[in-house]
């Protein structure tokens, strides 16, 4: 049982015990087994944030205050000045792990400030002595001379500047059409941190916060790493990637509450979606498959294009086998989600051999249409009105889609809109009305 469903529970103990639906023994028995509750500290977040905002700040004076009179001072003075800043926060954390190790606020915020001041020294120095060299490659070293800190300090905030540096790379690499597949590599590095975090709390925030960090790059990193020499092939890559972000979310990480304590679950639903959409229409299917074939790419290529062969196979089968596992536990909103790859498969090699594109457009027609009417009915049914919502967008972006695919007059179009603002509002008002009532009853 979550924290919160726990704290809940020792609200409702005394006023069950004092109604006689439970006895003072069976109150105590619960409260032996679940444990005592630690107290709340909302205020920790805030120091957090406020202390790595502070570090942050003091970064950005200590540049400033260099660049004062900066071309008036020798070379030496210059490179001397160079990595004070760095030898300051080097000092700063080193205070850290050895007086302040259990403060997550400092080790936080010294994290951040170190790090930026590794990128800060590499710049002055090379400013200073006219080092040539590439916005790309001072990105990487930037990034990897931080790595250390993440695993010194076990600190969040390291990870997701790292993470920016490797995505930020990446897309660089893939701009002046070199190989970006190294991205994979340099993420693996954050695995041990990872593995660590969940063996200790799976739900913890910073690992939260990772887990969104981790989505927005990875979705970033699977469209400019690979090689493109098979047209289409990241209609199965993205439907496999975010496929697998939901699967995972849902089988590990269901019991967690709160929109933002779930980013696998949702970043992965609204990937799902949002590509089923684009696939109802003929665009993505066209001029795509074995017959396009990109031949001078491929030579080009060479041994690069191994990563869309892995990517491509990988991903999906990597969420066909959370699928199977899923629909062992019986989770119907899973093998809902979870079809996505399947289908995407399935529309891809229809048009790859036939090279016609309505069936596949068609396919996801009916694939959007049953996720927002299954969306709907449950959201309605179970009380979640934020499901219900999204299934009742779903539908309606479905009907507003096919507006512009059909030839309809303009008064039955606006007849329609009213119709479905209407369910809009009438559904959210039911809903309301519901949860009013259940909490007049409790």
């Amino acid at each position: 049982m979550s924290k919160k469903a726990i704290q809940w529970l020792y609200g409702e103990l005394p006023r069950l015990v004092a109604q006689g639906i439970l006895t003072p023994d069976t109150d105590a028995k619960l409260r032996a087994h679940y444990g005592p509750m630690e107290p709340a500290r909302p205020a920790r977040l805030a120091v957090i944030i406020f202390g790595v905002l502070g570090a942050l700040l003091i970064g950005a004076g200590l540049i400033l205050v260099l660049a004062h009179n900066w071309d008036e001072l020798s070379r030496p003075v210059r490179a001397g000045l160079s990595f004070l800043p760095l030898v300051l926060a080097q000092g700063l954390a080193a205070w850290v792990m050895f007086n302040r190790p259990q403060s997550l606020a400092w080790r936080e915020g010294v994290g951040g400030l170190l790090f930026l001041m590794i990128g800060a020294s590499i710049s002055l120095v090379a400013q200073t002595y006219n080092i040539s060299g590439d916005l790309p490659r001072f990105i990487l070293t930037w990034s990897l001379l931080g790595l250390p800190l993440i695993y010194l300090l076990n600190a969040v905030v390291p990870a997701l500047l790292y993470l920016w540096g490797i995505t930020e790379w990446a897309c660089h690499i893939r701009w002046d059409d070199g190989w970006a597949g190294a991205y994979w590599l340099l993420a693996a590095l954050l695995l041990p941190l990872i593995v660590s975090w969940l063996r200790a709390d799976r739900f913890q925030p910073r690992l939260t916060l990772l887990f969104w960090a981790l989505c927005v790059s990875v979705t970033v990193a699977a469209g400019v790493t690979i090689e493109r020499v098979l047209p289409g092939l990241w209609i199965m890559l993205y439907a496999g990637l975010f496929a697998l972000m939901f699967l995972a979310g849902e089988f590990w990480f269901s019991a967690a509450e709160g929109f933002w304590s779930r980013p696998l679950r949702h970043f992965g639903a609204a990937g799902v979606l949002v590509l089923t959409f684009l696939f109802t229409f003929e665009w993505p299917w066209k001029e795509i498959g074995w017959h396009y074939w990109y031949w001078d790419r491929f030579q080009k290529a060479g041994w690069h294009a191994i990563t869309d062969g892995v990517l491509g196979s990988v991903v999906p089968i990597a969420a066909l086998l959370l699928l199977v596992m899923t629909i062992r536990r019986k989770t119907p909103l899973g093998l809902l989600f979870g079809l996505a790859p399947i289908l995407a498969t399935a529309g891809y090699s229809l048009c790859s051999l036939s090279e016609t594109y309505a069936p596949a457009a068609g396919l996801f027609d009916l694939y959007l249409l049953v996720m927002g009417l299954w969306l709907l009915v449950t959201g309605i049914r179970l009380g979640r009105q934020g499901q219900m919502n999204v299934g009742l967008l779903a539908i309606t972006a479905l009907i507003i889609a096919r507006f512009f695919d059909t030839d309809l007059s303009f008064l039955l179009r606006g007849l329609i809109f009213i119709a479905l603002g209407v369910a809009f509002l009438v559904a959210n008002i039911v809903m309301l009305r519901r949860k009013g009532a259940k909490h007049e009853q409790a």
